[in-house]
């Protein structure tokens, strides 16, 4: 393995990274507080600098980056957290960058101090699923056009029942045809569950709390899950030291 240390790179303070395959080839993408930085993976794990990209109104940091294949066309969709919005950018053949929509915040959704990003292919349609951090908590879905413009379907606020403020982690799955998504709550201290429609509106069906006797949900992320058999599992982490 090789470790290289990129003295010019665009993302101070890197916090995200990612990594598609477009034409046989494999680019990652670096985001943090600055641009976006690409470049090409080869199969000894060698990274080589193709380009880097500036941020809406030069904010960031490129949070909850998740590249995706919508309807033929090829997008990195990028939540710009201190920008309050959601970029999409096309991929290049050569893995660069060019930005096509930009979907900022309103007072119908919840893109403040956006920072995770979920996409959801549903039978006829995709979403792109968003949570933020702090200033406006709450849940949204976007149905991805194939331009790959963002079109609103549904926004939830947080309350005391729900825990989607500060969204860090998502997790989807699906059972006999159910499609769900799971949030954790950084802030709130507990997961919730969605069921998500092929509209892509989606309903609240569970919520599980912290507790101080056999839970770890406090600061809740991140989120993941594994099916073993014929059963379904979704695996929580915690950041506060509360334990």
């Amino acid at each position: 393995m090789y470790r290289t240390d990129f003295k010019e790179l665009s993302a101070k303070n890197t916090v995200t990274v990612t990594s598609y395959k477009k034409g046989g080839k494999q680019f990652v993408y670096a985001g943090g507080f600055g641009n976006i930085d690409v470049f090409s993976l080869d199969s000894l794990g060698l990274l080589t600098s193709i380009s880097n990209h500036e941020l809406y109104m030069k904010k960031g940091p490129a949070r909850g980056m998740v590249a995706n294949n919508i309807q033929g066309n090829y997008f990195l969709f990028v939540a710009n957290k201190h920008g309050n919005a959601i970029e999409t950018f096309a991929i290049d053949d050569n893995g660069s960058l060019e930005r096509v929509a930009l979907k900022e915040d309103t007072e119908e959704t919840y893109l403040g101090t956006a920072i995770t990003l979920q996409v959801i292919h549903m039978k006829k349609a995709s979403y792109l699923f968003v949570g933020g951090l702090e200033e406006t908590p709450g849940l949204s879905s976007f149905r991805i056009e194939k331009s790959g413009v963002l079109t609103h379907i549904q926004s939830m606020k947080d309350d005391e029942k729900i825990h989607t403020d500060g969204i860090i982690g998502m997790y989807t799955y699906k059972i006999k045809g159910r499609t769900y998504l799971n949030t954790s709550g950084f802030q709130d201290n507990g997961v919730s569950s969605f069921k998500v429609y092929e509209s892509g509106k989606f309903k609240n069906v569970n919520n599980i709390d912290d507790n101080e006797t056999d839970l770890y949900l406090t600061g809740a992320y991140p989120v993941t899950g594994v099916q073993l058999g014929k059963n379904y599992y979704v695996i929580v982490g915690h950041r506060h030291h509360k334990y």
